[in-house]
């Protein structure tokens, strides 16, 4: 793999009806299983009712997703469920809340990707402390990588306490994830203890926790070798961007890919219900949690 990667095509993908409580409760109790006696993070196999099942089974008919869901549905019941690989889709991930199927993994709540055994792409940029951070250094141990603005006017307030969430889920796990942040506001590349991305999710103190910006020109080459477009509009205030987080494992090897969503308020401020803000960082910890060696 070159210093850049391509983007794939863009996902698109059906969206069924919105999730009832009894299904929601699935998802959550799957989401709060237990640590093992190591303090390891498990899983557990979620139990539906038969009846539930039947309901599920004539809705799927109904709705008209035709025999390959209905398949899927019989071939996985009962089964760990496993992310599909595929190749990285980097445009136009989702920024509002998708409906999701009635029977589900964490993985799949946060649109997990396998990638496969590619190196991820190597770069160097500088930290809230001023200091200088390459990638390549930190072999040994897993990254999560994210993108929002420096000054948390993005994604920010919502991804941002999902890491936070995550790295206290991990607790003594924790010193072999590192959480790292790129910055993706160009008009605001200048970034310190004290920048909003980190205090505004309440990440400051956390030295799991890393901020990362540079130069634009260095900063856009970390945005195209990770496939984040950012754009900004008519004023150069108006900045967006796709959203997306990324797994490297210890070998330095980039794993796979989540899509980060929340809701856009009218005003452009984000933000998630807290059920869904602790599954999601569930499903980081444990995915994280997965790659450690």
């Amino acid at each position: 793999m070159g210093s850049e990667m391509t983007n794939g095509n863009e996902e698109t993908s059906r969206q069924p009806s919105e999730l009832d409580e009894a299904q929601r409760a699935a998802i959550f109790a799957a989401a709060n299983a237990p640590k093992d006696r190591h303090g390891a993070l498990q899983t557990r196999r979620v139990t539906v009712p038969r009846k539930f099942i039947a309901w599920t089974i004539v809705a799927v008919l109904v709705l008209g997703l035709g025999g390959e869901v209905a398949q899927h549905f019989f071939e996985t019941y009962g089964k760990a469920s496993s992310p599909a690989t595929t190749t990285p889709v980097l445009k136009g991930t989702p920024t509002t809340n998708p409906h999701l199927p009635s029977l589900i993994s964490l993985q799949v709540f946060i649109g997990l990707k396998d990638i496969g055994d590619e190196n991820a792409p190597k770069f160097t940029l500088r930290t809230q402390r001023g200091r200088k951070w390459r990638l390549a250094s930190h072999k040994g141990q897993v990254i999560v990588l994210a993108f929002y603005d420096s000054i948390c006017n993005d994604i920010c307030p919502v991804l941002g306490e999902e890491i936070a969430l995550a790295s206290h889920e991990l607790g003594a796990t924790g010193d072999t994830v590192h959480f790292v942040i790129v910055n993706t506001d160009p008009n605001a590349i200048k970034i310190s203890a004290q920048s909003r991305a980190l205090t505004v999710p309440g990440l400051s103190n956390d030295p799991s926790v890393t901020l990362l910006s540079g130069t634009v020109d260095s900063l856009n080459r970390v945005w195209s070798a990770y496939g984040v477009r950012v754009e900004v509009g008519a004023k150069a205030s108006e900045v967006s961007h796709n959203n997306v987080l990324y797994f490297i494992g210890p070998n330095g090897n980039l794993v796979s890919y989540a899509k980060p969503f929340g809701t856009e308020s009218t005003t452009g401020l984000y933000s998630l219900d807290l059920p869904s803000l602790r599954t999601y960082a569930r499903a980081i910890a444990e995915t994280a949690d997965s790659l450690v060696q």
